[in-house]
Parts: structure tokens; sequence; C-alpha cells
């Protein structure tokens, strides 16, 4: 059975919902029902007239926990450098996705990468899929991805074995990047398919994912907004609201407390706004008017945004506030203590069973509650003063 999935992420609520593991399982035997995790199909074996149920994950090397960025936690890849960017071309704009969309073009455009794996809204549901899009007309006339939840990796298989594509960048929110990261790090011979064929992963900022259902309910049915008015979904620059573009120019603000009662079970202890994992991180937070922050960290980030600055595909300048980057990554540290405090209740858990786990539970309260130890207490003591 996939215990670890099922105990230290599914039943928590702390799936990121990335679909990772899905696409990796090699016995397709996980599948979504519903969006707050996938599940394990319950499959029957008939035995004469006896039907008894199979361990499906019987013998399995267990991809999936191989695959998902919530059984580690990652320390931040070091910044290279940060950057405003606007995007150039056909469409001047500094709006994320446009921003996204330059450096992928200019990607496909000189050979970089053979396609990319994104989310996108089907134009008449504005229902989020997950697809792949290989020309560059394709990449450059999706809507990309609009803060509204779909399995970003149910394309992948069909990018990698399907398509045979060597060389595959991955847009998406930084638990994606987090999926990667631990993907790659593994040393199962088997996953080297997907490791070598993902070359890049961008990353939007992101305070939280939210459910198709706050079209329906909150564009459509509060505000009387018809689904084939809506060009694009964005988070505005001081995160306190979801901003509706319209096709017809006007924005429709759904304020941030509304909107959180749609977002994903898991986005309330992931400890990442600013895609620490990815190879680079695209927002709004740090950048000036009309314009996106780009946060370079690895080599081929790097790589991909040079090519699309010398294709004339991407302006960009140093002009980025850091201290709005330090400023959301305070944000990021509350979450932090918030996600250890939910491991600490359940290690006291694990510790009523075994005894073994009690200094390590203690170790941990001390930690985070900054007890002072029994040489304080009696010191204290001394003064008048119990120190409870």
């Amino acid at each position: 059975m996939v215990k670890r999935l099922e105990s230290e992420v599914w039943s928590l609520g702390n799936c990121a919902g990335c679909g990772l593991c899905v696409a990796v399982c090699s016995k397709q035997v996980l599948r979504w029902d519903g969006e707050d995790h996938p599940v394990l199909d319950k499959r029957m074996k008939s035995v004469g007239y006896t039907c008894l149920p199979l361990d499906s994950c019987s013998f399995c090397q267990r991809f999936c926990e191989e695959a998902c960025p919530r059984l580690e936690r990652w320390a931040a890849l070091e910044p290279q450098v940060a950057l405003a960017a606007r995007a150039r071309g056909p469409v001047k704009s500094g709006a994320p996705l446009d921003v996204i969309r330059s450096i992928l073009v200019a990607g496909r455009s000189a050979g970089l990468i053979d396609g990319v794996v994104m989310l996108d809204l089907d134009p008449w549901s504005l229902k989020p899929i997950a697809r792949v899009a290989s020309l560059v007309e394709e990449i450059a006339g999706s809507l990309g991805p609009q803060y509204v939840w779909a399995p970003v990796f149910d394309a992948l298989n069909a990018a990698i074995f399907k398509r045979k594509m060597e060389s595959v960048a991955v847009v998406g929110t930084p638990c994606a990047a987090q999926a990667i990261r631990q993907l790659k790090a593994s040393t199962n011979t088997r996953l080297r398919p997907y490791q070598d064929a993902i070359r890049l992963s961008l990353a939007v900022f992101c305070t939280g994912i939210y459910k198709p259902d706050l079209i329906d309910d909150v564009l459509v049915k509060r505000m009387g907004v018809s689904r084939d008015q809506v060009k694009r979904l964005e988070v505005s620059p001081d995160r306190e609201s979801l901003r509706a573009s319209l096709w017809d120019g006007s924005v429709r603000t759904i304020a941030r407390q509304v909107a959180e009662g749609y977002t994903r079970a898991g986005c309330g202890t992931c400890d990442d706004y600013l895609g620490e994992s990815a190879d680079v991180a695209v927002g709004t937070v740090g950048a000036g008017d009309d314009a996106s922050t780009l946060i370079l960290r690895t080599r081929a980030g790097d790589v991909v945004v040079r090519n699309a600055i010398q294709m004339n595909l991407l302006e960009t300048s140093r002009d980025v506030d850091m201290d709005a980057l330090a400023a959301a990554a305070g944000e990021k540290d509350r979450r932090e203590r918030a996600q250890a405090f939910t491991d600490l209740r359940i290690l006291m858990l694990d510790a009523l069973a075994d005894p073994l786990k009690r200094g390590e539970a203690i170790t941990q309260f001390t930690r985070l509650y900054r007890t002072p130890i029994r040489s304080e207490v009696r010191e204290t003591a001394v003064r008048g003063c119990s120190a409870c």
C-alpha cells in the first residue's frame, strides 16, 4: 500500500495536487477522484466463485513516494540574480504569463526545448487542463496557468513517451518545481526517462491555488460574469485580491478573503511563495509597474532567459525591490513554523505508542516553544518565579 502517502500526506490534507505520483506510478493504480488527493484503485481477482482484493502495490518500488514533494523539506536554491522583465515582440507586456510565454517561445525557436507541459484553460468552458505544447504557435496562444487547479503532470507521460520529447519544460506552481527536484534527486534508475527529459522548471509566485469551483460560484453566480468573458485570472501585486481580466478590457476583483475559501487544502502548509526550487520563478512581487520579477536560480534558468533577451523577446533590468521579496519570504517563514507545529503534533501522537520517540518529541517541543532547560528553571525559581 502507499502507506507513506496515505499517512503523511493525504490524511493530513498536505497533498500538493501536482499529480506527479499518478504520472510515475508504474502500475497505473493511482487516479484522481475529486480534488483533494489521488486514490488507490481497488482491483479484484476472481478465483472460481471467490472474489479477492489485490494488493496493487506488492513488489512495487513506490515511484509515487520518490516523486511526492510533500515527503521532503528542501532548502531554497540560492538566487543567482533577480531581474525586472517585460515581454517584447508581438505582445509587449509585463504580465507574468506573457513573460513566461516569451521565454518559452524563444527557447522553442532556438531548439533549447522540444515542448512544454503546462496548465491551460479551455477557452470554451474555462476549465483548467494539463496540456503539451510543442509548436511556437501553441505556446504563444496558450492562456497559461491561471491559479485554478488541475494536476499539471497529467500531461507528462504524453510528452515523454507518446510524443518522444527529450527536452521538456514544465510550467506550474512552486510545488510542481519541488516535485521535479524530488524526482531528480532519486537514485532509482527506472526513473531516468523522467529525469533526463525534464530540462527546465518555471514556477509562478504563488500564495495558493484555487479550486475550479471559484469560477462558477464567485464570478458566474455572484458577479454575473459569463465564462466566455474571462480572459485571464491573476493575483494582484499586493497579493490581497484575485483579478479577473475580461475580454472587453474591464477587470473584476475577488477579495483574498473570499478566494481563500476555495484554496486547496494542501496550500495551507506550503512554505514556498517564490518558487525556490524552480530554475526560473516569475511573479509581480518586487517589480515595478507593468513588469514582472524573474528569479534565476540555476544555469538552465540563466540560459533560457539570456536566449530570450538575445532573440529580442524579453527586456530586463536590475530594478527589483529586494525588500518586497524579503517580505514575501517572511510570510514563507511563518508557514514553515506552522508546519513545524503540525509535525510536532504528529510526533507527540507517535510518542504515545513508541517510547523511543519521546525524547525526539521533547526536543522538538523545547525548540518550538523555547522551554527553558532545568538549570534555567532552578535559577529563575530562586528569584521567586515558578518559571511555568
